[in-house]
């Protein structure tokens, strides 16, 4: 999900946030999962998503964490990264696993494919990004490697050409993924809570299957 609810030039929570959240809760749901929060403002899934750096506004944060639970309903930020799903109007020169494209209308273009530093200081900012949500009072993480994004996209076949330690076979396309969790457990200490949204499949013709799914569930 994606609110589509943050300023464009702060990509900071606002009042609007905190309003939609309370009124959820109050709904009466058990658990509240958010929409993409960006771990890298140079590449978003929308232009008004919320990203989480060294510029975000904490107390704005803080805000809403406090109105999604104001009525005891645990929230966990979605932590995201768009890969090489990210548009030309956030970015012409997206990143990804490999430089593979999404071909659709002319939205997206060819990414760069990441180097292995980058892709390990990748999945410290998810970490990173979980140990500031859970600090502002949320009650957890979810990591987003499902939809196409840029965690499923290790997990893909198709998507993830590599040869190096982040491709190949299964358990070496699923590193990405596992060492997210494992640092984002590492940085949240252990009462947060730490989810992961899973495609069960991709849907793709020699992509992400059934069987990967459950074997990366096991992993997890």
């Amino acid at each position: 999900m994606t609110e589509c609810l943050a300023d464009p030039r702060t990509n900071d929570a606002n009042a609007r946030h905190e309003r939609l959240y309370r009124r959820w809760a109050q709904g009466g749901v058990g658990l509240m999962v958010t929409g993409n929060v960006m771990v890298d403002r140079r590449y978003l899934e929308r232009t008004t998503n919320v990203v989480l750096d060294a510029d975000t506004d904490r107390a704005a944060l803080g805000r809403w964490a406090q109105a999604a639970q104001s009525t005891g309903v645990p929230t966990l930020v979605q932590v995201n990264h768009p890969g090489r799903q990210c548009n030309v109007f956030v970015s012409r020169t997206p990143v990804a696993p490999s430089a593979v494209r999404v071909k659709m209308l002319g939205a997206f273009v060819t990414p760069r494919a990441l180097s292995d530093d980058e892709v390990d200081a990748l999945v410290t900012q998810y970490a990173r990004v979980a140990s500031e949500a859970v600090r502002a009072g949320f009650a957890g993480v979810q990591i987003h490697a499902a939809h196409g994004y840029l965690a499923s996209q290790f997990l893909s076949p198709r998507a993830n050409l590599r040869t190096d330690r982040w491709g190949g076979p299964l358990q070496n396309r699923a590193r990405f993924l596992l060492e997210a969790v494992r640092r984002t457990r590492a940085a949240v200490g252990p009462r947060a809570a730490v989810a992961v949204k899973l495609n069960s499949r991709d849907f793709q013709r020699g992509g992400f299957e059934a069987d990967d799914a459950v074997q990366v569930a096991h992993w997890l």
